[in-house]
């Protein structure tokens, strides 16, 4: 169990880092500058993460974790439209309430410092799987007349993905909850 002393130090290094990655690319950002801002000695830096590849890997299940636990649940859900709903709406809330988090992540270019193919493989994947699921359980229970639920799964989750970060990003124009009424609409109609 960790002490208060060490959460709080813990909290200190990711904080600086944050602090530090709105004011450049994560690239540029140095072990020694986050330990200089967080206040800490350098080897306490390493008592906490292994490198700076782990604290940004750190720093971004930590902007994205909650999402992971709730679409594990989405297995659970149902197919009308009240179901869709409630899962555009989780998607929504959620970008809405980490909106400063998911705009740093754009910001510093994580992309370019982790790679998009290790970013994708990480999440937009873990994404897939629980949407798969909820489909091929629809599939199998007569619910939903839907050949390749993959491909759909594929399909919901990128182009989902795709919009929010270019909305995120100000390259959209839709405005959250905007989009997520038309996404609830267009799902009510590809999945029935």
């Amino acid at each position: 169990m960790k002490t208060q002393k060490a959460i709080n130090t813990h909290n200190a290094i990711v904080d600086a880092a944050a602090i530090l990655f709105m004011k450049k690319s994560v690239s540029s950002v140095t072990i020694s500058e986050i330990v200089k801002q967080a206040g800490v000695a350098k080897g306490t830096f390493y008592l906490y993460f292994e490198s700076k590849d782990d604290l940004v890997w750190h720093f971004i299940d930590h902007e994205l974790g909650d999402a992971f636990t709730w679409f594990n649940e989405i297995i659970n859900k149902g197919y009308e439209q009240q179901d869709i709903d409630e899962i555009i709406d989780f998607i929504m809330g959620f970008v809405k309430s980490h909106i400063t988090g998911l705009k740093l992540l754009h910001h510093v270019r994580f992309y370019s410092f982790l790679g998009k193919k290790n970013i994708e493989d990480k999440f937009i994947k873990e994404w897939i799987e629980p949407i798969h699921l909820w489909l091929e359980k629809g599939k199998r229970l007569e619910k939903l007349d839907i050949v390749d639920t993959k491909f759909y799964a594929i399909f919901i989750t990128t182009a989902i993905h795709n919009m929010l970060d270019q909305i995120i990003v100000g390259e959209l124009t839709y405005d959250i909850d905007e989009f997520g009424i038309q996404v609830k609409l267009l799902l009510g109609k590809l999945l029935k």
